[in-house]
C-alpha cells in the first residue's frame, strides 16, 4: 500500500476485497431467480466520492448465456444529468467496445471459458459478478454479520463484512464492506465500501442496482453490431506500439510512490536493467498478464534486473486494496503514479507516450529504450526475447511477436 501519512496505509484494505468486477454479492445472498433466469436487466449507478464526485450509470442486458449489451453514462461533479458516452455488446460470436468520447471502436476477443472480456467497460459494469456466485470476500480474519434493514421503503436483508482492524499511529481504523438484497426476491440493492476512523464513517465506493427485470423479452436487435456514423476502428496493440518511445530514447526519469509510501525514482534503478510495467487495478488484461510478470521476475531478480510495476491512470484507494489483496500473490515491486487519474499528467502518458495498457518498457543499463510491449498475449514472449538480447541469461519461449 501506498502510505503518504500514517492513516492513508488502511485504506487499501478495504478496496482490496471488490476491485476489478468482483463485488461480492451472489453468494452472500444467493438468488435462485437471478441464477436461474433465461435473461437479466438491471441498471447499475457506480458513486464514487472524492473532491469531484463522479457517477456512472450503466444499463445492462443479457441473455444468457453469451448475449450481453451494456450502455454507459456518465454525470460528473454530482450532477444529476447523464450523458451516454460509451457501449460494449456481443452476440456470443463476437464483440465490440465503443468511446463515444473518441469516435472509435475495437474488437474485443471472445474470451475462453472462465475468463471475462478484456473491456474496461465490461469490467467496470462487473458483469462476472451478476454472472457468478462465490464472491465473498475471502480475507482472513474477516466477520460476518446479518441484520433487517428498511432503505427507501423496502425490508432488505443486509450483509456486513469488517476486515481486520489496523492501527496507525494515532487512531484504529475499521474497514469494511456491506450489501442489502431484496428480502422478496433476493436482488442485490446496494453494495458499499466503508472506512471508520476516528469515530467518523466515509463511503469509498457505492454500488445501486436498480429496474431488475428478469425473464423478459429482449430484443435480439439489441446485441446487433454496426459502427456508428464515422466511428474508427482501432486496434490496441497497433494504434499504441506506434506511439511509444523508440529503441535508443533515453528512458525519462521520473518519480513514484512505493507501497510504503517511499518514492522510488527510474534513475535510482541506472546500471541495471529495468521492466517497466505500467497497468491498472481495473485493467482486465494487466491483470492476466500479472503471472507472467510474476514468473519472469523470479527468474531474473538475482541477474541485475530490476522490475517495476507503475500503477497508472488509478485511484489510490484501489491500488491500496490492490497491494493488500495480492501481496501473497506477486512479489515484483510496485509503485503509484502520483498524478493518480490524472491521465494527461501521468507517467506513462505524458512521458511515455502511452495510451493503452499493459505496457512494458524494457530499459537497458545505460538508461535507454530498448524495447516495448503493448497489450497482453499468453503466446507472446517479448519481455524474454529483448531481455536475451540484453544478455540475461533467461530461457526464451519460441513464439513472440516482434520486439519494436
Amino acid at each position: 500500500m501506498i502510505k503518504t501519512t500514517g492513516k492513508a496505509q488502511t485504506i487499501g484494505v478495504l478496496m482490496a476485497l471488490g476491485a476489478m468486477c468482483s463485488p461480492p454479492y451472489a453468494s452472500a445472498a444467493p438468488s435462485a431467480t437471478l441464477a436461474d433466469a433465461k435473461t437479466i436487466q438491471v441498471q447499475e449507478t457506480l458513486l464514487t466520492p472524492g473532491q469531484k464526485p463522479s457517477r456512472q450509470q450503466m444499463t445492462i442486458r443479457i441473455i444468457r448465456p453469451n448475449k450481453i449489451h451494456i450502455e454507459m453514462a456518465f454525470a460528473h461533479s454530482g450532477g444529476d444529468t447523464f450523458k451516454r458516452t460509451s457501449y460494449f455488446v456481443t452476440d456470443g460470436k463476437a464483440a465490440h467496445e465503443y468511446n463515444g468520447q473518441t469516435n472509435n471502436f475495437m474488437v474485443n476477443e471472445i474470451p475462453k471459458a472462465g475468463q471475462g472480456f478484456q473491456s474496461s467497460i465490461y469490467n467496470t459494469a462487473d458483469v462476472d459478478a451478476i454472472l457468478t456466485s462465490n464472491q465473498e470476500p475471502n480475507m482472513s480474519g474477516v466477520k460476518r454479520t446479518s441484520s433487517v434493514e428498511t432503505m427507501n421503503g423496502r425490508k432488505l436483508n443486509a450483509f456486513t463484512y469488517i476486515f481486520p482492524s489496523q492501527k496507525d499511529s494515532e487512531d484504529k481504523v475499521i474497514l469494511y464492506q456491506k450489501m442489502w438484497f431484496d428480502r422478496k426476491t433476493g436482488l442485490p440493492f446496494r453494495l458499499g465500501y466503508y472506512i471508520k476512523e476516528g469515530g467518523k464513517t466515509s463511503i469509498t465506493e457505492q454500488r445501486d442496482f436498480t429496474a431488475w427485470k428478469l425473464n423478459k423479452p429482449i430484443p435480439v436487435t439489441q446485441f446487433a453490431w454496426a459502427p456508428p456514423a464515422g466511428a474508427t476502428k482501432i486496434t490496441m496493440k497497433s494504434r499504441e506500439q506506434e506511439k511509444l518511445l523508440a529503441a535508443g530514447t533515453p528512458a525519462p526519469d521520473f518519480t513514484a510512490t512505493m507501497p510504503d509510501g517511499t518514492p522510488v525514482k527510474l534513475s535510482d534503478l541506472k546500471g541495471k536493467i529495468v521492466v517497466l510495467d505500467f497497468w491498472a487495478t481495473w485493467c482486465a488484461p494487466c491483470q492476466m498478464s500479472m503471472p507472467h510478470l510474476e514468473k519472469v521476475y523470479q527468474a531474473v531478480k538475482d541477474k541485475d534486473v530490476a522490475v517495476l510495476g507503475v500503477c497508472v491512470w488509478d485511484d489510490k484507494k484501489a491500488y491500496d486494496k490492490w497491494v493488500v489483496d495480492k501481496k501473497s500473490t506477486y512479489s515484483f515491486p510496485t509503485a503509484f503514479d502520483p498524478a493518480a487519474r490524472a491521465s494527461e499528467k501521468s507517467i506513462a502518458s505524458k512521458l511515455y507516450n502511452v495510451s493503452g495498457i499493459p505496457t512494458q518498457y524494457i530499459i537497458d543499463r545505460n538508461g535507454k529504450v530498448a524495447a516495448t510491449t503493448v497489450g497482453y498475449d499468453e503466446n507472446d514472449h517479448v519481455l524474454e526475447k529483448a531481455l536475451v538480447k540484453l544478455g540475461v541469461d533467461i530461457p526464451a519461449e519460441p513464439k513472440s511477436a516482434s520486439v519494436k
